[in-house]
C-alpha cells in the first residue's frame, strides 16, 4: 500500500499520459490488500479506505500499516509491530514481472505499425506499392513468374473449372 501511495503522489508531479499510467498502476497495486481483506471475509472497501488514510499521513508509522485479518473491527494494523514479515525478494520479483507484462502489452501499439501507411501516397502509388509487395512475396516475378514452369501447368489444369 505504501508503494501505491508514493506512486500516486509522484504521478501528480508528472504531465501527460505518463501521469495517467502511473495513476492506474498505483491503483492496480491497491488490489492486493483489497483481495486479502475480501478473502478474510471483511468489507474490502472499508479496509482500503482505512489503509489509504493511514498511509496518507506523512512521517507517521503509516508505511507499516496493512490488513489485519485477525481483528475485523478496524481491519488494519501496524504489521511491523505485529511481526508480519513479507519476503522482499518475492515481492520485488512479482512487481518486476507484472511491470514487464504491462510494458509488453502497452508496447503493442508501437510494434504494430504499417510503415506504408505513414507515407502520404496517391491512389496510384498505393496500388503500385501493393503490386510490388505481392510481387516480392512471390519471389519477385509476380503472377507472371508464378504462371511459368510447373505452376503454369497447374493453372492450365483449372481452365474450364472456375479457374483462370
Amino acid at each position: 500500500m505504501e508503494v501505491s501511495s508514493v506512486l500516486r503522489a509522484h504521478s501528480k508531479t508528472i504531465l501527460g499520459k505518463q501521469q495517467l499510467i502511473m495513476e492506474a498502476f498505483s491503483k492496480a497495486l491497491e488490489i492486493i490488500p483489497q483481495q486479502i481483506a475480501a478473502n478474510a471475509g471483511m468489507d474490502a472497501t472499508d479496509v482500503l479506505n482505512n489503509l489509504r488514510n493511514a498511509h496518507y499521513v506523512p512521517g507517521s508509522a503509516g508505511k507499516w500499516m496493512g490488513v489485519d485479518v485477525m481483528n475485523e473491527e478496524e481491519g488494519i494494523c501496524n504489521t511491523f509491530e505485529s511481526g508480519v514479515w513479507e519476503p522482499a525478494a518475492n515481492k520485488l520479483n512479482s512487481l518486476a514481472s507484472a511491470c514487464e507484462a504491462a510494458c509488453c502489452i502497452l508496447s503493442i501499439d508501437e510494434t504494430v505499425v504499417n510503415p506504408a501507411s505513414e507515407k502520404p501516397q496517391t491512389q496510384q502509388g498505393t496500388q503500385q506499392a501493393g503490386r510490388q509487395m505481392v510481387s516480392q512475396g512471390m519471389g519477385g516475378a509476380g503472377l507472371g513468374g508464378l504462371a511459368q514452369g510447373a505452376a503454369k501447368g497447374a493453372l492450365r489444369s483449372f481452365k474450364g473449372r472456375g479457374g483462370a
